[in-house]
């Protein structure tokens, strides 16, 4: 399917460019990462190392996700962090709660691309590793 290249590409790189800013954070505001770790995710304070270390992991997997480097572990780890994540803070999506947060709606069609991606991982060969 040559049609299918290019948006699968550009889909990749959307959603790069889309969670990389998350996790230079970790790096560049460590107390911002650690406050939305207690805020959203109910964990107690992160120390700046399980930040980093927890920063590093995703850059790594970040970088084997836009090389399309082994598709059905890099794609598949993205889609259900990502995804696993919004279920964590499902009350911050619903309208009408005293959580819900707008912008957190952003986070459901990325999460959607992220599945048609993983689905579509085979297609997916316009500069991408094997």
């Amino acid at each position: 399917m040559p049609k299918l290249r290019l948006p699968l590409l550009l889909t990749r790189l959307s959603i790069f460019y889309f969670l990389l800013p998350w996790q230079l954070m970790r790096f560049m505001s460590p107390g911002a990462a650690d406050g939305i770790a207690k805020k959203y995710y109910h964990m107690p304070g992160l120390n700046e190392t399980v930040g980093y270390a927890i920063g590093a992991f995703w850059i790594i997997l970040l970088i084997a996700f836009l090389l399309g480097f082994k598709k059905r572990i890099s794609y598949g780890l993205v889609f259900l962090l990502h995804t696993g994540a919004i279920f964590v803070v499902l009350p911050a999506y619903i309208m009408g709660t005293d959580n819900f947060n707008q912008l957190f709606l952003a986070a459901i069609p990325a999460a959607a691309a992220m599945g048609l991606l993983y689905a579509l991982r085979d297609q997916d060969t316009l500069l991408s590793l094997k």
